[in-house]
């Protein structure tokens, strides 16, 4: 009975050692971050809980030219079977120079297309994307 107590118990360890590891290598990657700046605008989003159905995000933008211009970031999504890219909508920061937003939120599309994450960071003119960066995770 001991030595089955034993071999069952150096078992267990072993099968949760290896879910543990199938766990973090199949999570594609269960938290990552993007970020860049373009002359006017910087920003940054962080991921959690990532996987090709949902997704956690906190992030911010930052103005950092009196130019007149808002700055914005979004996430930017590709469904690697399709290649379909999704830009997903604005966060924008209007209050001028060396302001900046931050928030939470998520994104939890229909499909599995969560494939490829990243931040898109922009400065804008009306609805005018007037220089923009992309980054992904």
């Amino acid at each position: 009975m001991g030595n089955t107590l034993k071999r069952l118990s150096v078992t267990s360890v072993a099968a949760v050692a290896i879910f543990a590891a199938t766990t973090v290598t199949n999570a594609s990657a269960a938290s990552g971050g993007a970020a860049c700046s373009v002359t006017g605008a910087t920003g940054s989003l962080t991921f959690t809980n990532w996987s090709a159905h949902y997704v956690d995000i906190s992030g911010w933008i930052k103005d950092t030219a009196a130019d007149g211009h808002h700055v914005a970031i979004r996430l930017v999504s590709i469904d690697d079977s399709t290649g379909f890219v999704t830009e997903w909508g604005w966060h924008s920061e209007y209050d001028g120079n060396d302001q900046k937003s931050s928030f939470s939120t998520y994104a939890a599309p229909s499909g599995d297309s969560l494939d490829y994450i990243g931040a898109q960071v922009a400065v804008i003119e009306g609805s005018t994307i007037v220089r923009s960066c992309t980054d992904y995770a």
